[in-house]
């Protein structure tokens, strides 16, 4: 393997100061190369990423991070393949849900974390219903046991709004209720105005709107049922919100609510052309703030509340979590691994991550002045008043190792009108009771 390198812009560091320690010397002498993977793929993210990865080799001259960019998909379907032939990461970043960390877990392919969590205070920084979702009981249960990762950057799935577009169209703002945002769709379309970016050849864009819409019709009070199905504690996914959900997919797609051919083209085709002003909203998650912050008229919300929710869900928590593999076969490998992980967690990562215009999971540094964009801000506001209501969701993929699978094939029949909304979501239903069944 060899480093890889990307020509990127500089980063934005305004006041950011970057705090990096002296570091485990005996460890990095022990382990001088450090294969690292990662699922930053974005030109924003890319360059955040590579800022901080640069001053960990900077503070640490004996180290040689071998960097590995992939895809979430690509990482999806290489990281167990490469672990298991022992030429994959000591450190990477993997999926939470039984797809991938839970495989990986009952497969012995993670390290606990729980030892390093107490070094290094990281539950300090995230709270407990964050980290419950890095952790693996050895029965197998989701969300319980020995944690086995941590991660960078909150996430919230929402709607993002081009506010020229709309006022254009006629949309008055803001959107106060679901029902608001169905009339604006309206609204859009009688102007001509394709209502919402929709790009599902690659990505999964369809997959949050859906899951944004069906969770903003769980009022959070009520969460146990939602948080059970994604723990794999039991229950049914043939519920009226899913449903709802199912039957407004299918209608915006054949009444023509996205873009024309939406199946064919790109998720980040889809994101750039909402950028350039083809659309009036778009629902995905926080990890996009850098790349849409180049346009000022774009927003961001949660899914607002249909009628009689108070408190609507919002899908969301945290990105992929940082782990360390079973390559990291010495007690030194797997110091030098956490040191590095906590260096891309800590609060002067958390700095500079917002620099770049995206939500950390950690807290700034108190005093920090680093300057927020717009987006930003409004993520998080999102953030602060989600997790004030303990609304923060969960992606559905993580139900069972195969619902990615399920939810990408059927969605696609379900979109194109050769697939029932009932029979859509007794097909998710199947799949996760097949899972319970296989328990």
């Amino acid at each position: 393997m060899t480093k890889y390198s990307i020509c990127l812009p500089a980063l934005r560091r305004g006041a950011v100061s970057f705090g990096l320690g002296a570091g485990l010397l005996a460890s990095a002498a022990a382990a001088e190369d450090l294969p690292v993977w990662h699922n930053y793929s974005y030109d924003g993210e890319i360059e955040v990423i590579k800022a901080l990865m640069d001053r960990f080799e900077e503070a640490h001259p004996e180290v040689d991070l071998i960097r590995t960019q992939r895809s979430f998909d690509d990482l999806a379907l290489t990281l167990r393949l490469a672990v298991s032939a022992g030429d994959g990461p000591v450190v990477t970043k993997v999926n939470q849900g039984a797809k991938d960390m839970g495989a990986m877990v009952a497969e012995d392919m993670l390290i606990p974390m729980d030892g390093y969590i107490s070094e290094y205070g990281w539950d300090e920084q995230q709270s407990q219903s964050l980290m419950d979702r890095d952790r693996w009981s050895e029965d197998g249960q989701f969300g319980e046991g020995t944690t086995y990762g941590i991660s960078s950057l909150a996430e919230v799935v929402g709607v993002y709004y081009n506010e020229a577009v709309l006022e254009e169209a006629g949309v008055a703002l803001p959107l106060e209720s679901f029902e608001d945002f169905l009339a604006a769709l309206e609204t859009l379309k009688g102007e001509g105005v394709t209502p919402m970016a929709m790009g599902m050849a690659t990505g999964h864009l369809g997959l949050h709107l859906m899951a944004a819409v069906a969770q903003a019709h769980i009022d959070a009070s009520h969460r146990a049922e939602l948080d059970d199905l994604i723990y794999g504690r039991g229950g049914s996914w043939k519920t009226d919100a899913n449903l709802k959900a199912a039957e407004l997919m299918q209608t915006w797609s054949t009444e023509g609510y996205f873009f024309d051919g939406y199946q064919g083209i790109g998720g980040t085709d889809a994101v750039q052309l909402f950028v350039a002003g083809q659309a009036g909203f778009m629902t995905s998650g926080t990890w996009y703030f850098g790349d849409l912050q180049s346009n000022p008229d774009i927003h961001f919300m949660p899914m607002p509340a249909p009628e009689g929710v108070e408190q609507p869900m919002a899908v969301g928590g945290v990105d992929l979590a940082w782990a360390i593999t079973s390559l990291a076969e010495d007690e030194a490998t797997q110091d030098l691994a956490a040191e590095f992980i906590n260096d891309m967690v800590s609060p002067a990562a958390a700095e500079v991550w917002a620099a770049g215009g995206y939500l950390p999971a950690a807290p700034l540094p108190e005093g920090s002045e680093v300057e927020l964009s717009a987006l930003l801000t409004e993520g998080i506001e999102a953030w602060t008043s989600l997790n004030a209501a303990d609304a923060i969701g969960h992606y559905p993929d993580w139900s069972t190792p195969t619902m990615l699978t399920t939810i990408d094939d059927n969605m696609a029949l379900l979109m194109a009108g050769r697939q029932s909304p009932e029979e859509y979501v007794d097909i998710i239903d199947a799949d996760y009771q097949a899972y319970l069944a296989a328990k």
